[in-house]
């Protein structure tokens, strides 16, 4: 069975934290804290539902770009879920935490005069406005009347 992964964006709960020569290898790793929150539009704005929260570690270039974020930035992440291990006043304990493939932090984008701009937490482009149902070709019912496959001969059979 496969091991699961994560991809999406995020918001960092507190600063990185980095440290060098781990290993024989002398490698660099960067650990901080993820937040994921699940939002819904509801009576004009952004609420959100539920969050999920989970520890990141960057090793090597990751650990680099990782340094460089602080609380409160936003990434998109890609990573594969391990479970730490380590024993603590006696105890063995375990938790889940992100061994990251990708990381690249988002930048905000300034807010429109009118009040518009993304709903979606200031990230990203434009939201698109809908397009008319007259244009759209999805909506137009399939020309031909041969099983939508075209009018050509043979056009019942399927063309693959």
């Amino acid at each position: 069975m496969p091991i699961p992964t994560i991809s999406g964006i995020a918001g960092l709960t507190g600063d990185p934290e980095t440290r060098h020569g781990i290993g024989n290898e002398n490698k660099s790793v960067t650990n901080f804290r993820l937040a994921f929150n699940d939002s819904k539009y509801n009576n004009g704005q952004w609420e959100t539902t539920k969050t999920f929260f989970v520890d990141a570690a960057g090793w090597e270039h990751l650990a680099e770009r990782g340094a460089e974020l602080r609380q409160g930035d936003q990434v998109y992440v890609e990573g594969r879920l391990e479970t730490q291990h380590w024993e603590q006043d006696g105890q063995k304990r375990s938790k889940p935490y992100l061994v990251l493939r990708q990381l690249r932090k988002l930048e905000k984008t300034q807010k429109q005069g009118n009040g518009g701009g993304n709903q979606g937490g200031g990230f990203g482009g434009q939201q698109s406005q809908p397009q008319q149902q007259g244009n759209d070709a999805w909506r137009q019912p399939a020309s031909g009347g041969n099983g939508g496959w075209g009018g050509a001969a043979g056009a019942s059979d399927v063309p693959f």
